[in-house]
C-alpha cells in the first residue's frame, strides 16, 4: 500500500511540474514597450498558443538599422521565466536570444544578446522592457 501511494504522489508532482511548465495561458497576447543597448528603440511582443499546443509568437522591433518583425524558432517558459530565441532579419548569421521574467499586471522585463547562429556567445546585448496591450 505505501508503495502504490508512493508511486501515486510521485506521478501526481510530476503531472502538475508538466502542466505548469506548458501551460501558457497568463502570458498569451501581444505586449509593447522598448529595448536599449547599443541604441534604444521599440520592442513589441507577441506570445501565442501553437496549433500544436506549444508556446509560439515573434518579435516587432524598430531599430536605427531599420526595423523588422521574427517569429520564435525557440520558445519556452519556466513558471514566470522566459527564453527566446529567433533568426536576427538584420544579419543572417546571428540570432537574437532573449530571457524575460513576468510579473503580475502584464508587465515583463528581460535582456537579449546578439550571438552567431547556433552558438551561445554574445557580442553585443542590452535589456527589454514591455507591458502587455
Amino acid at each position: 500500500m505505501r508503495k502504490w501511494l508512493a508511486a501515486a504522489a510521485i506521478a501526481l508532482l510530476g503531472a502538475v511540474a508538466v502542466a505548469a511548465q506548458s501551460d501558457i495561458a497568463a502570458f498569451v497576447g501581444t505586449y509593447g514597450g522598448t529595448w536599449e543597448g547599443g541604441g534604444t528603440g521599440r520592442f513589441d511582443l507577441t506570445i501565442e498558443r501553437g496549433s500544436d499546443g506549444q508556446p509560439a509568437g515573434g518579435v516587432s522591433v524598430g531599430t536605427e538599422q531599420g526595423d523588422y518583425t521574427a517569429k520564435f524558432k525557440e520558445l519556452s517558459f519556466d513558471g514566470q521565466s522566459m527564453k527566446a530565441r529567433y533568426e536576427f532579419p538584420l544579419d543572417a548569421q546571428a540570432d537574437v536570444a532573449i530571457t524575460g521574467k513576468f510579473a503580475d499586471g502584464g508587465a515583463a522585463e528581460g535582456t537579449w544578446s546578439l550571438v552567431a547562429k547556433g552558438g551561445d556567445q554574445s557580442f553585443a546585448g542590452g535589456t527589454w522592457k514591455v507591458q502587455k496591450k
